[in-house]
């Protein structure tokens, strides 16, 4: 869950909540921050400008993915990568991004400043152009096996951004 990911990245405890009428009016919700000793306030009905900081964020986000999928279609949609059942990947990357990049005004990445840790941004020079073509390689070659001589070593793929389990990227 969100909150334990926040413990044993920042060694944080979420205290307070605030957020729109939907999920977080939920008995279940209301309950577990009940017993985990958390407040809760809403935005009022229709009133996204109270949340305004985290709606401009999910603007940002999906701006980010909507340019990944359009850029994808635009330079590589004659071999079928333009697949729009690809948007939550790049939604995923998107968000990957955007706590990576420094902010203009602070200087900082959101999570310098969710973790207090200065980060020196290699992560950013692994990256590629989301919905690139990439070579994926072969399973036997990534276990350390041998494969004949004249056997393709790589398949052609799609870069979709960074696994959440493993430390390789997620290709098609």
């Amino acid at each position: 869950s969100f909150e334990s990911w926040l413990w044993e990245e920042a060694r944080v405890a979420i205290k307070h909540y605030h957020g729109d009428n939907g999920i977080f009016t939920a008995e279940l919700f209301k309950e577990s921050c009940t017993e985990e000793g958390q407040t809760q306030s809403f935005s009022g009905v229709g009133a996204q400008h109270q949340n305004a900081e985290a709606e401009r964020a999910i603007q940002t986000v999906m701006y980010m993915a909507r340019s990944f999928m359009i850029h994808t279609a635009l330079n590589w949609g004659d071999f079928g990568s333009d697949d729009l059942s690809l948007w939550s990947f790049a939604v995923d990357h998107a968000a990957w991004l955007y706590n990576r990049i420094p902010q203009r005004t602070s200087g900082l990445t959101p999570l310098e400043m969710l973790t207090k840790c200065k980060t020196d941004h290699s992560d950013l020079l692994r990256t590629h152009v989301w919905g690139c073509p990439v070579f994926v390689l072969e399973p036997k070659l990534q276990d350390g096996k041998k494969l004949p001589k004249w056997n393709r070593r790589a398949r052609m793929g799609q870069f979709l951004g960074f696994s959440k389990q493993h430390s390789s990227t997620v290709a098609l």
